[in-house]
């Protein structure tokens, strides 16, 4: 009797091991997100860390060489996009955050490309891997490439402004083909990574005998576009190429709706990309084409785009509204984590060097990172990260335009450009 007692006990025993994960029971590996908490992209990335890390701790942890270790999130708010916040300010609450949690790594990080280039000293000073998910300047790979050996711990994820450019210009593209609309005037945000895209979607404009009918920068802290929409009005524009993270973007898009002037709004307005837009402004977005990484919009031709949505969504009871950032920082997580694994430490050096290996199946389509560290985009989720281009249509909802691998309708004029 007491053998097969004894017996049971270790049956039992045996099936615990088996089927229960390897919980936690290291150190934390810490995880620092510096950023501007209280705009979209800055607090949807730090909800999408928290869920990353959610998910895995709830599977065991992070296994470091023999041991199970969880992943811990510390956050300082560096308020970098907001007006008049110096870029030095936006970096002593950085080092504060470095200084006082000591991270193994960053995710997420800076809002502004010119807080984020500013910082690359600091982080490699302390050999800290980071995996930026919102600044676009592609000054951060020219940095990468010019001195690999001081700036190899920084890598993107998210869009850069070429990236960006390059499925914006398709649905350009798009719009003279079936329209001939060949007129565009650009309204651009006063910002490195803003200027960027203006950049290359100048160059394509004029490769393609477009005629640029004027140009105006504005500072992050206006409110009023009349005069500038005026203007356009006035200067026989059939395309508006506006460039903004601000919230003053849904004021442009009343405007613009208001004064029916007659061209296509387009472009990156990040305050205008989430599913619940439209009931919140009554349908006034109906006709912008606007630009969204995958994972912050769901896609059949992504699965993982449509988990982590469908997770993000439960867990926070709604949407990510980001156009940018979410999905990818969700991502950002798990690619550490594997870094990490591989690697077998936390050693800077080699968790680089496993992190430049990275090729895995994300919300915001395969993630590989180039030579230069940054992910590479393309038309295709199968081989690259996938931006979406989409207009707002009748009844609110998110048509994507291009590429057409995600396209689920057409490019339409606003009413009052349509031939009667």
């Amino acid at each position: 009797m007491k053998i097969r007692r004894f017996l049971g006990i270790c049956w039992i025993l045996l099936l615990w091991i088996c089927v229960v994960p390897a919980y936690a029971g290291g150190d934390p590996i810490i995880l620092g997100l510096p950023t501007s908490l209280g705009y979209l992209e800055g607090y949807e990335s730090r909800n999408a860390a928290e869920l990353a890390i959610e998910e895995i701790n709830a599977k065991g942890g992070v296994k470091v060489g023999n041991e199970m270790r969880p992943f811990n999130l510390v956050t300082a708010d560096t308020r970098d996009s907001e007006p008049g916040i110096p870029v030095s300010e936006a970096l002593m609450a950085y080092e504060k955050l470095i200084l006082q949690h000591k991270p193994h790594a960053i995710v997420a990080g800076f809002f502004s490309s010119e807080a984020l280039l500013a910082s690359m000293d600091i982080t490699s000073k302390h050999k800290l891997p980071y995996l930026a998910t919102i600044p676009m300047s592609p000054k951060l790979q020219e940095k990468i490439l010019e001195n690999y050996d001081a700036y190899k711990y920084c890598f993107r994820l998210c869009y850069d402004a070429p990236s960006f450019a390059k499925s914006y210009l398709g649905a350009l593209k798009l719009i003279n083909q079936d329209f001939g609309l060949n007129k565009a005037f650009f309204v651009i945000e006063e910002a490195l990574w803003a200027k960027a895209i203006a950049g290359k979607t100048a160059e394509w404009l004029k490769s393609q005998n477009w005629t640029v009918t004027g140009d105006q920068t504005f500072p992050k802290s206006t409110t009023d576009f009349a005069s500038t929409l005026l203007k356009i009005k006035n200067s026989q524009t059939q395309v508006i190429v506006f460039i903004s993270s601000m919230p003053s973007v849904v004021t442009f898009a009343d405007q613009w709706r208001t004064m029916k002037v007659p061209a296509v709004v387009t472009g990156l307005l990040p305050a205008l990309c989430g599913e619940d837009i439209w009931k919140i402004h009554n349908g006034k977005v109906k006709g912008i084409v606007n630009l969204v990484e995958a994972g912050c919009m769901p896609l059949k031709v992504i699965p993982e785009s449509e988990t982590f949505y469908a997770a993000y969504k439960q867990k926070f009871k709604k949407p990510p509204e980001a156009s940018h950032g979410t999905g990818a920082t969700y991502d950002a997580v798990y690619v550490l984590k594997e870094a990490i694994e591989r690697a077998g430490t936390l050693d800077a050096d080699k968790v680089v060097a496993e992190l430049e290996k990275t090729d895995r199946k994300g919300s915001i389509g395969r993630v590989r990172f180039a030579k230069d560290h940054q992910v590479v985009f393309g038309t295709n989720p199968a081989e690259n990260a996938l931006a979406i281009v989409f207009q707002w249509q009748d009844p609110g909802v998110r048509v994507a335009v291009f590429p057409p691998v995600a396209a689920t309708g057409k490019i339409q004029l606003p009413e009052w450009m349509k031939k009667k």
